[in-house]
């Protein structure tokens, strides 16, 4: 069985077509969340993270076009 890829958080951003600082303020806001840890502790991203970083990202922009907070 082949591993799963894991991505740094720049690997991340450039997969998502947003910068880094973009991450790390959705890992402040609750959007993103880093599913494991290289050996030094760095967060690492699976493609299942990414695309629920996308979706989360979505709904927040929605809900915010929609004038609800950002909070619900």
């Amino acid at each position: 069985m082949a591993e799963e890829r894991l991505y740094s958080i720049t690997e991340a951003a450039e997969k998502l077509g947003v910068s880094p600082a973009t991450i790390a303020t959705w890992i402040r806001l609750g959007i993103a969340r880093a599913s494991r840890q290289d050996e030094l502790g760095r967060n690492r991203y699976t493609n299942a993270d990414l695309v629920e970083m996308e979706r989360r990202f979505q709904e927040r922009q929605a809900r915010k076009r929609a004038g609800e907070s950002p909070a619900r």
